[in-house]
């Protein structure tokens, strides 16, 4: 009863934090704010857009232009730069003691457009802090941000580099370098930021997409009135690991704005090899949809299910939610989410839910509270199951 009286005395903490922020009404609402309506695009050139903005976590600033030597052409290049950190701690953890984790990231991203066709991308990115997973270890993820160490407790790399080459109107736009997967596929504009929505994985992405490593690929999107059409390959591993298997080969279908209000709806399917048994093949499939219901306000499904050889169990995952922005608190910069997630593995079940807040500080800052709660799933290190793990947190972002 305790825990339950905590964790509605924690979710109404995340709820009623902004109020005390007041933030005035703007006469108009700037395209690059987070509002709910700005995150859905409306044409290809906007969707290309967002793509390099997303790289970033969908708060990239607007690019700057170097001043050229005399009788040079201009030469468009952006510096971005982003940090977060915060800290999470498991209301009741296994140990009976109250656990707190500090995590922190730095993303370097540097964009460079030498023709209106040509966008040239490097993005470096720092990190620190295993999370809560490290004790944990959930099927859902509880810091998708912190589980890009693989079990390091730092690290830093190259997340991303490559040349993007895209048709005048932005109809056809084609990538190969070092690639991300999920900027490309299983978007989903209301849950897939990490760094300023959910921070549970199963939230963020479809765990039955099993997205490699980002390594070697190349993608092609096309755009044909309000159809979309996708496809990628993959490298299975590490640019410095081992290549043998299959590649990843991952494709997708989708349309946009079949009600009055914007909405995108996606279609997925990959295949190839198992990561920890090359020579076993693995398939899966899965649905992404975002929809306007107000203005202000937008609703998320994902579901997708995945078969491997060497396994005897079919794994599924779904998950649901909201996202808000709250002109009526007087906030249209903030941003307010939930969602819940089930997930079916060969480990078992689990079931979780999120609830954030998102309080915009500044034109560069944004301060975002969360809860978890894990309402029941295995502990993958003792093979025992769990109920009731809480799991707050607070992080804040500066983009610059």
């Amino acid at each position: 009863m305790m825990l339950r009286m905590l964790t509605v005395a924690l979710c109404s903490l995340v709820w009623l934090t902004s109020p005390a922020c007041a933030q005035p009404e703007p006469t108009e609402k700037s395209n690059d704010e987070p509002a709910t309506e700005a995150d859905v695009p409306k044409t290809p050139e906007e969707e290309a857009r967002k793509e390099d903005v997303d790289i970033l976590s969908q708060e990239r600033r607007r690019a700057t232009v170097i001043t050229p030597l005399a009788a040079v052409r201009a030469f468009p290049v952006s510096l971005n730069v982003a940090l977060r950190g915060g800290v999470q701690w498991i209301v009741n953890p296994p140990r009976a003691r109250d656990d707190v984790f500090g995590f922190g990231a730095a993303d370097v991203v540097v964009t460079a457009r030498p023709t209106p066709q040509i966008t040239l991308l490097v993005d470096v990115e720092g990190l620190i802090g295993q999370g809560p997973d490290q004790a944990l270890d959930t099927l859902s993820r509880v810091n998708a941000d912190a589980d890009r160490l693989e079990g390091r407790d730092r690290k830093l790399k190259l997340r991303e580099a490559w040349v993007r080459v895209q048709s005048s109107d932005g109809t056809i736009r084609f990538n190969v370098g070092k690639l991300d997967v999920t900027h490309y596929f299983d978007r989903n504009f209301f849950a897939e930021d990490e760094t300023r929505q959910f921070l549970n994985g199963a939230l963020t992405g479809n765990p039955m997409l099993r997205e490699p490593p980002n390594s070697a690929a190349a993608a092609i999107r096309v755009s044909q009135g309000d159809w979309r059409y996708a496809l990628g390959v993959h490298a299975p591993d590490e640019i410095t690991g081992s290549m043998s298997g299959l590649p990843f080969f991952v494709g997708e279908l989708g349309h946009r704005d079949i009600f009055p209000l914007s909405g995108h709806y996606r279609w997925w399917a990959r295949f190839g090899s198992v990561p920890e048994r090359r020579s076993d093949v693995t398939w899966g499939t899965g649905w992404s949809f975002d929809q306007l219901v107000t203005a202000n306000t937008g609703a998320f499904f994902r579901a997708g299910l995945s078969r491997s050889e060497g396994e005897h169990v079919t794994s599924y995952a779904w998950s649901t939610g909201l996202q808000h922005s709250p002109d009526w608190l007087g906030r249209p910069k903030d941003l307010a989410g939930a969602g819940y997630t089930f997930q079916r593995e060969s480990p078992g079940r689990e079931r979780a839910a999120e609830v954030y807040y998102n309080i915009s500080l500044a034109q560069c800052c944004q301060l975002i509270t969360n809860v978890e709660w894990i309402f029941s799933g295995p502990d993958q290190k003792t093979g025992r199951r769990r109920h009731d793990i809480v799991v707050p947190g607070i992080r804040a972002l500066i983009l610059y």
